[in-house]
């Protein structure tokens, strides 16, 4: 058998897209020469367009180590791998092929390709940019480059890299896809749904419904949103990104039976991804579902948003165990708002005749030292000798809470013995409101939390009223009228000079932020206002009140964005209780 003119008919058929007819040529090869590495190599190829990455790996693997120095099969054994999900020995392949074969532009992007996957991304931009030096008319090197400046947090870059791809490939359906993913990440969601119209126009690549339908949901288009995702759904059933924001997006729509379906769906295929859990937790305890919606919430610690809360302790974690003489740490996890709802928890475990140790930020110290036999740490003191651990927002769970047993008996938090006066509010004159208009800057949702300043406006017009601002931070008053409120702000230190204004006010009204918390812990009337869709998944859905705070008052948006409805209402009912002052 003359072995390289059957190869050659092989790859003929192979290159007309006649595979069957390459694979019996590679066949012959091999049944005459079983350790032929270019007919192993190229019946790997043929096995990874079939969709069969096992054979294709098992046959790679078998040419490279027939022929360990020949960079082609390297490349083929990265491909099959990368194909498989297996990143890092795809990396592996790569880097040989890189050792053998340096000025290979496809060996040097396949690397950045892979690289990228791992999240290594400033390896992945060297490897581009190898790529590029090798051959800057490579489209596919400016895409890998873009996706590793992308995953550096340069969207801006990112967004040239990938036109460059286009200036070589306009029609690059890759490329455009990824323009989009660059747009939205700098906030340009109308370009970013536009550019992901023209990817899906020239490949209707699922990726490509999910970059617009992400874009779609900043822009607050969750009827479009939710027709995107549904399509990436179908487009890719093991896309568990989209079944996410399809449930994320049902979930702002109010359509919460559907996101549980969803998810449930999702969770059935893939029953240990922690982001589909926590989601579901998110919209079982946002319908009142309490029961399972806590036991889904201990999925949280996997999730990629909690990872950075998760702490390991050298003692063990309790799970329900006799505490009767026994000591208890409560570790701190998440946000001020989170830390004054769930210590309430602190005095049950007291009650079962533990010693219960709270740990907490410092700013909430000498709050949290009035719960009567709770010791308080700061967070970032040493935590040791202590019987077990139990991260504050597990305590719902470890005592079965539901929207029955809530434990809503207020106030559980007091005012400081050793907390300054307030004796300008003391003395003020008729209703005496305390106001917030935005929550800490830190938080990614506080834009869509946080209203204007100037949004209270009408409310400083209620007569009979005296407003005091409790906003803290670098939020800007100057669209309000000083005359109309005094600002007491710089006199509070920590949640305890906090707590002693609160005190002294008739009551608070304020957005989503944890003065809304403290209020409402103190057993002070509280009227909190929410945007829609607000994240806040403990204020529920629809409803005024709440288990949690008896004293609680919530006002939603009509539609989301909406603040003057808002406050419209809001302003009605301070006319009717400044009336009655």
């Amino acid at each position: 058998m003359d072995v390289e003119q059957e190869l050659q008919l092989g790859l003929v058929a192979h290159r007309a897209g006649d595979l069957g007819q390459a694979v019996r040529h590679y066949r012959a090869v091999l049944s005459h020469d079983g350790d032929n590495a270019d007919a192993l190599n190229l019946m790997s190829v043929i096995a990874m367009q079939a969709g069969d990455m096992s054979t294709a790996v098992t046959l790679a693997a078998r040419a490279t180590m027939l022929r360990p120095d020949w960079f082609g099969g390297w490349i083929s054994l990265g491909n099959a791998l990368q194909a498989q999900g297996r990143q890092a020995e795809a990396v592996d392949a790569f880097q040989k092929a890189v050792t053998l074969s340096p000025s290979s532009c496809e060996a040097y992007g396949n690397l950045a390709s892979a690289l990228n996957q791992l999240g290594r991304f400033e390896q992945a931009a060297d490897a581009a940019v190898q790529a590029i030096v090798i051959n800057g008319g490579m489209a596919e090197a400016h895409i890998n480059f873009g996706n590793a400046l992308l995953g550096m947090n340069s969207p801006g870059e990112a967004l040239e890299a990938f036109q460059k791809a286009l200036g070589l490939q306009p029609e690059n359906v890759a490329a455009w896809c990824n323009v989009g993913i660059a747009q939205a990440a700098l906030g340009e969601y109308a370009g970013a749904v536009a550019a992901c119209d023209r990817a899906i126009v020239l490949g209707d690549l699922a990726e490509a419904h999910y970059c617009r339908g992400g874009a779609l949901l900043a822009q607050g288009r969750l009827e479009d949103a939710r027709v995107a995702f549904a399509a990436v759904v179908q487009r890719a059933p093991d896309h568990l990104d989209a079944y996410n924001n399809l449930a994320v997006t049902l979930e702002r729509m109010g359509r919460l039976d559907e996101a549980v379906a969803v998810l449930r769906d999702a969770i059935a295929s893939a029953p240990e991804d922690f982001d589909l859990h926590l989601n579901l937790a998110f919209v079982l305890l946002r319908s009142g579902q309490y029961e399972e919606g806590w036991r889904e919430y201990e999925w949280r610690w996997g999730a990629a948003h909690f990872r950075r809360f998760h702490r390991s302790f050298p003692m063990p974690l309790w799970h329900g165990e006799d505490l009767a003489g026994k000591s208890i740490l409560i570790h701190a996890e998440q946000g001020y708002g989170d830390a004054l709802q769930f210590c309430r928890y602190a005095p049950l475990l007291a009650a079962r005749g533990a010693t219960v140790t709270l740990e907490c930020r410092k700013d909430l110290s000498r709050l949290f030292a009035t719960m009567a036999g709770i010791a308080v740490l700061d967070h970032g003191a040493p935590l040791d000798g202590f019987d077990y651990v139990i991260p504050l927002m597990s305590l719902p769970f470890c005592f079965g809470t539901t929207l029955e047993t809530v434990p809503a008996s207020i106030p559980y938090l007091s005012v400081p013995a050793d907390a300054r006066g307030f004796p300008d509010i003391a003395a003020a004159q008729g209703l005496k409101v305390g106001f917030v208009w935005s929550g800490s800057g830190t938080r990614g949702d506080n834009s869509s939390r946080s209203c204007a300043a100037g949004d209270f406006a009408p409310l400083l017009a209620v007569p009979g009223c005296r407003f005091f601002s409790l906003q803290k931070g670098k939020a800007d008053s100057s669209t309000l009228d000083s005359r109309l409120f005094t600002d007491i702000a710089p006199q509070l230190g920590d949640f305890a000079d906090t707590a002693a204004a609160i005190a002294a006010l008739d009551l608070v009204i304020t957005v989503d932020t944890a003065v809304a918390h403290l209020a409402g812990a103190l057993g002070k009337p509280v009227w909190v206002l929410l945007s829609r869709p607000s994240n806040a998944f403990l204020w529920m859905e629809g409803g005024t009140d709440s288990p949690w705070y008896p004293t609680v008052r919530l006002f939603r948006q009509p539609v989301a964005g909406d603040w003057a409805g808002l406050f419209a209402a809001v302003r009605q009912e301070l006319l009717v209780l400044a009336h009655a002052a």
